[in-house]
């Protein structure tokens, strides 16, 4: 099989989660009362691994079948 390089990445090809840039960890906000207050949660589109979720962190897709 062919590999393609990842564009769903930080970067591509780098192997970042493009949400969080590689951390992990989004900034988030939430109201409480009338004092927004920012929270450090997991990043929702890699689940906190910082990783890609296309590629799973190898900044690479394989594309194409074997069978040929």
């Amino acid at each position: 099989m062919a590999t393609l390089t990842c564009p769903d990445c930080d970067l591509p090809g780098d192997g970042d989660c493009s949400v969080c840039h590689g951390k992990g960890k989004t900034l988030g906000d939430r109201l409480l009362g009338k004092v927004a207050l920012f929270d450090d949660g997991s990043c929702s589109a890699c689940g906190g691994s910082g990783h890609c979720a296309t590629c799973g962190g190898i900044g690479e897709i394989e594309i194409g079948d074997e069978s040929g």
